[in-house]
Protein backbone atom coordinates (compact mmCIF):
# COMPACT_ATOMS: atom_id res chain seq x y z
CA UNK A 1 0.00 0.00 0.00
CA UNK A 2 1.10 3.56 -0.51
CA UNK A 3 2.08 5.15 2.66
CA UNK A 4 -0.54 8.16 2.93
CA UNK A 5 -3.73 6.04 1.96
CA UNK A 6 -6.14 9.05 0.52
CA UNK A 7 -8.72 9.80 2.52
CA UNK A 8 -11.73 12.48 2.06
CA UNK A 9 -9.99 15.52 2.80
CA UNK A 10 -7.14 14.57 -0.36
CA UNK A 11 -8.80 13.11 -2.46
CA UNK A 12 -9.29 14.65 -5.48
CA UNK A 13 -11.67 13.33 -8.31
CA UNK A 14 -10.19 12.83 -12.02
CA UNK A 15 -11.20 16.27 -13.89
CA UNK A 16 -14.10 15.93 -16.72
CA UNK A 17 -12.37 16.91 -19.90
CA UNK A 18 -14.19 19.26 -22.37
CA UNK A 19 -15.60 16.48 -24.51
CA UNK A 20 -17.14 15.27 -22.00
CA UNK A 21 -18.63 18.21 -20.29
CA UNK A 22 -19.55 19.57 -23.54
CA UNK A 23 -21.56 16.22 -24.36
CA UNK A 24 -23.65 16.77 -20.37
CA UNK A 25 -24.32 20.25 -21.11
CA UNK A 26 -25.94 18.92 -24.48
CA UNK A 27 -28.04 16.17 -22.93
CA UNK A 28 -29.55 18.23 -20.10
CA UNK A 29 -29.93 21.44 -23.02
CA UNK A 30 -31.66 18.27 -25.16
CA UNK A 31 -33.85 17.02 -22.25
CA UNK A 32 -35.09 20.18 -21.49
CA UNK A 33 -36.10 21.03 -25.09
CA UNK A 34 -37.49 17.66 -24.82
CA UNK A 35 -39.37 18.50 -21.10
CA UNK A 36 -40.82 21.97 -22.83
CA UNK A 37 -42.60 20.05 -25.98
CA UNK A 38 -44.19 17.28 -24.40
CA UNK A 39 -45.44 20.10 -21.75
CA UNK A 40 -47.44 21.69 -24.79
CA UNK A 41 -48.13 18.64 -26.28
CA UNK A 42 -50.50 18.13 -23.04
CA UNK A 43 -51.64 21.63 -23.21
CA UNK A 44 -52.97 20.78 -27.11
CA UNK A 45 -54.45 17.78 -26.19
CA UNK A 46 -56.22 19.03 -23.24
CA UNK A 47 -57.52 22.17 -25.41
CA UNK A 48 -58.78 19.47 -28.05
CA UNK A 49 -60.41 17.20 -25.05
CA UNK A 50 -62.51 20.98 -24.23
CA UNK A 51 -63.33 21.15 -27.84
CA UNK A 52 -64.64 17.61 -28.01
CA UNK A 53 -66.11 18.24 -25.00
CA UNK A 54 -68.74 20.77 -25.92
CA UNK A 55 -67.05 23.37 -23.77
CA UNK A 56 -66.18 26.80 -25.46
CA UNK A 57 -63.36 26.32 -27.47
CA UNK A 58 -60.33 27.87 -25.91
CA UNK A 59 -57.03 29.47 -28.24
CA UNK A 60 -54.90 27.01 -28.12
CA UNK A 61 -51.34 27.50 -27.34
CA UNK A 62 -49.42 28.00 -31.17
CA UNK A 63 -46.45 25.35 -31.00
CA UNK A 64 -43.31 26.50 -33.11
CA UNK A 65 -41.84 23.03 -34.57
CA UNK A 66 -38.47 22.68 -34.21
CA UNK A 67 -37.08 22.66 -37.99
CA UNK A 68 -36.49 19.04 -38.85
CA UNK A 69 -33.03 17.91 -40.69
CA UNK A 70 -32.65 17.78 -44.40
CA UNK A 71 -32.39 14.69 -45.73
CA UNK A 72 -29.43 14.13 -48.27
CA UNK A 73 -31.77 13.54 -51.30
CA UNK A 74 -33.38 16.98 -50.06
CA UNK A 75 -30.18 18.73 -49.81
CA UNK A 76 -28.84 17.37 -53.21
CA UNK A 77 -32.17 18.16 -55.56
CA UNK A 78 -31.96 22.26 -53.41
CA UNK A 79 -28.06 22.46 -54.77
CA UNK A 80 -29.47 21.23 -58.46
CA UNK A 81 -31.75 23.95 -58.45
CA UNK A 82 -29.45 26.72 -57.48
CA UNK A 83 -27.15 25.71 -60.35
CA UNK A 84 -29.85 25.11 -62.54
CA UNK A 85 -30.98 28.87 -61.54
CA UNK A 86 -27.55 30.56 -61.82
CA UNK A 87 -27.66 29.17 -65.30
CA UNK A 88 -30.80 30.45 -66.23
CA UNK A 89 -29.73 33.61 -64.99
CA UNK A 90 -26.07 33.32 -66.99
CA UNK A 91 -27.40 32.06 -69.92
CA UNK A 92 -30.20 34.95 -70.66
CA UNK A 93 -27.27 37.71 -69.47
CA UNK A 94 -25.18 35.91 -72.37
CA UNK A 95 -28.03 35.94 -74.62
CA UNK A 96 -29.55 39.54 -73.78
CA UNK A 97 -25.71 40.94 -74.21
CA UNK A 98 -26.05 39.61 -77.72
CA UNK A 99 -29.20 40.72 -78.45
CA UNK A 100 -28.00 44.17 -77.36
CA UNK A 101 -25.20 43.73 -79.57
CA UNK A 102 -27.31 42.94 -82.73
CA UNK A 103 -30.00 45.07 -82.16
CA UNK A 104 -27.43 48.49 -81.21
CA UNK A 105 -24.75 48.91 -83.71
CA UNK A 106 -21.25 49.72 -82.12
CA UNK A 107 -21.44 53.20 -83.61
CA UNK A 108 -24.02 54.23 -81.63
CA UNK A 109 -23.31 53.46 -78.29
CA UNK A 110 -21.27 56.45 -76.72
CA UNK A 111 -22.45 57.34 -73.21
CA UNK A 112 -25.87 56.86 -72.00
CA UNK A 113 -28.41 57.59 -74.69
CA UNK A 114 -31.57 56.47 -75.90
CA UNK A 115 -29.61 53.37 -77.65
CA UNK A 116 -27.57 52.46 -74.57
CA UNK A 117 -31.36 52.47 -72.44
CA UNK A 118 -32.69 50.33 -75.03
CA UNK A 119 -29.49 47.92 -73.89
CA UNK A 120 -30.53 48.11 -70.26
CA UNK A 121 -33.86 47.34 -70.88
CA UNK A 122 -33.23 44.61 -72.92
CA UNK A 123 -31.11 43.44 -70.12
CA UNK A 124 -34.28 43.80 -67.82
CA UNK A 125 -36.46 42.07 -69.98
CA UNK A 126 -34.15 38.92 -69.50
CA UNK A 127 -35.06 39.18 -65.62
CA UNK A 128 -38.27 39.22 -66.23
CA UNK A 129 -38.46 36.44 -68.67
CA UNK A 130 -36.44 34.18 -65.84
CA UNK A 131 -39.77 34.31 -63.64
CA UNK A 132 -41.97 32.97 -66.45
CA UNK A 133 -38.95 30.14 -67.50
CA UNK A 134 -38.80 28.79 -63.58
CA UNK A 135 -42.59 28.65 -64.00
CA UNK A 136 -42.37 26.45 -66.97
CA UNK A 137 -39.46 24.36 -65.44
CA UNK A 138 -40.94 24.42 -61.71
CA UNK A 139 -37.92 25.49 -60.21
CA UNK A 140 -38.71 27.09 -56.65
CA UNK A 141 -40.25 29.96 -57.90
CA UNK A 142 -42.67 30.72 -55.29
CA UNK A 143 -40.71 30.04 -52.74
CA UNK A 144 -37.80 32.89 -54.14
CA UNK A 145 -37.64 36.12 -52.18
CA UNK A 146 -36.02 39.60 -52.56
CA UNK A 147 -32.80 38.60 -52.18
CA UNK A 148 -33.43 35.72 -54.35
CA UNK A 149 -34.68 37.92 -57.35
CA UNK A 150 -31.92 40.43 -56.71
CA UNK A 151 -29.30 37.84 -57.29
CA UNK A 152 -30.83 36.44 -60.17
CA UNK A 153 -31.05 40.24 -61.11
CA UNK A 154 -27.54 40.91 -60.54
CA UNK A 155 -25.92 37.80 -62.04
CA UNK A 156 -28.18 38.36 -65.53
CA UNK A 157 -26.70 42.44 -65.43
CA UNK A 158 -23.10 40.80 -64.86
CA UNK A 159 -22.98 38.39 -67.65
CA UNK A 160 -25.44 40.72 -70.24
CA UNK A 161 -22.70 43.57 -69.22
CA UNK A 162 -19.43 41.23 -70.36
CA UNK A 163 -20.99 39.99 -73.11
CA UNK A 164 -22.24 42.82 -74.74
CA UNK A 165 -18.92 44.76 -73.31
CA UNK A 166 -16.75 42.12 -75.48
CA UNK A 167 -18.88 41.83 -78.42
CA UNK A 168 -19.01 45.90 -78.26
CA UNK A 169 -14.85 46.18 -78.13
CA UNK A 170 -13.98 42.95 -80.96
CA UNK A 171 -13.27 45.08 -83.48
CA UNK A 172 -10.90 47.33 -81.92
Amino acid sequence: MSPNPPDKRHWKPAKKSFMESYREALDKEKSAKEKERQKKLKALEAAEKKGEAGEEEAEAPVVAEAPRKKTREEKQAEHLARIYKTLVASVLGILTGVISYLVIEPQQVTGIQAYTILAFFIMAAGIVVQKHIFALVRIGKPTMGAKDWFYQGFMTFAFWFIAWTILLTQGT
